[in-house]
């Protein structure tokens, strides 16, 4: 398997990182506790790539969901924003217009959408069985995700050493001096001059408040020697397992080994797979690496192109062999895949394998 070197000086990375706004949705639930509506939402870089996949070839979350009923694993792979608009699908699915406008906004990119019923006067006496009880299911799953969310805030502690899953690796003091920059930044309310002028992931300037950036140490290749992820706190940023940038050691010194931007985003897997997803001229690429001897070693790759497909635009990578991506210095590089690697495959298939490929809690101790 051809190996990928996606190592990033940590200031020319920066300076690709291109500056934008975050909002943090508010959910609000309605008088009868189901909220067929929210706060003004600003969808999250993640879900923004995920919403304008789903509106190039029109596609439901959560196909068929009006005849069965739907159970965790449908959903487990969802963040926050993506829950929010599979429940508000089944609504939109019976016409319901929306007071909210970017959710109006997306179901209006739907094909199958007509919205004919104003949100005053939707009864939940349309939907049939199948439809109320995974609407009840989905907000009861979103309020078990707030509780378990709220649970591990209260137990941070920001003196204390993060745990490593699955053992007791290696905690290299050299990274003492990345974590402390970041306190700083955190603390000091940095500003994105600031971030980039010291080589430091700008997407970062963007969170609130201190305590919505935090780190952890995670032995990601089980060599006994930990790496260092930096990141958002709350998954509602950017979804579970986001991080902004993971470091290594190389000969003794913290090394940068990806660095995230709002067309390239890292997620930690729970089985340690560091996931990437990208988006480029209408492409939506999510590409699964192990982390071998300091580089990512590609293993498994899905495409979402609607220009090669309109109907079915899902695709597996057969021969990740032939995947090449040249970083020197910064995040760009051109990727070739020959025409035959590509296999066309279902919506379903495409969302089964990303379940399989399910983010980890990283349990990021807060720099508060």
């Amino acid at each position: 398997m051809k190996k990928i070197n996606i190592r990033l000086t940590a200031a020319a990375a920066a300076v690709m990182v291109a500056a934008g706004s975050l909002a943090v949705p508010a959910f609000a639930a309605d008088k009868e506790g189901i909220s067929a509506s929210c706060g003004d939402v600003v969808l999250s870089a993640r879900s923004t790539r995920e919403r304008d996949g789903q509106s190039m070839n029109s596609k439901y979350l959560l196909p068929d969901s009006d005849t069965y009923y739907i159970s965790e694993a449908d959903i487990s792979w969802m963040d926050d924003n993506e829950l929010m608009l599979a429940r508000n699908e089944f609504y939109a699915r019976r016409g319901r217009k929306f007071a909210t406008k970017s959710i109006q906004d997306y179901f209006n990119r739907q094909a199958w959408y007509v919205g004919t019923i104003n949100p005053d006067d939707f009864t939940s006496e349309l939907f049939n069985r199948y439809e109320q009880a995974n609407v009840d299911f989905i907000v009861a799953y979103e309020a078990k995700r707030k509780e378990i969310r709220e649970k591990k805030k209260e137990e941070y502690d920001a003196e204390a050493v993060p745990v490593v899953p699955g053992g007791s690796a290696e905690y290299p003091q050299e990274y003492n001096e990345v974590v402390e920059l970041y306190r700083d930044a955190a603390l000091e309310d940095w500003g994105e001059e600031d971030y980039v002028y010291s080589g430091m992931n700008v997407m970062a300037a963007d969170l609130p408040r201190p305590e919505d950036l935090g780190y952890t140490y995670r032995d990601l290749d089980e060599n006994g020697v930990c790496e260092l992820l930096i990141g958002p706190t709350d998954p509602q940023y950017y979804g579970e397992g986001a991080v902004f940038e993971i470091y290594y050691m190389e000969d003794g010194i913290p090394a940068m080994l990806a660095s995230s931007d709002e067309e390239n985003f890292f997620y930690i897997c729970e089985d340690n797979t560091i996931r990437r997803e990208s988006t480029q001229d209408g492409q939506w690429e999510i590409d699964y690496f192990d982390l071998q001897d300091g580089e990512l070693v590609l293993k498994d790759a899905l495409i979402m192109d609607e220009s090669m497909d309109a109907e079915e635009p899902w695709f597996l990578i057969n021969d990740t062999d032939e995947y090449v991506l040249d970083v020197e210095g910064a995040a760009e590089g051109e990727e070739v895949f020959a025409a035959d690697d590509y296999q066309p495959i279902s919506y379903e298939d495409a969302s089964e394998m990303r379940a399989s490929y399910a983010s980890g809690s990283l349990d990021l101790i807060p720099f508060q």
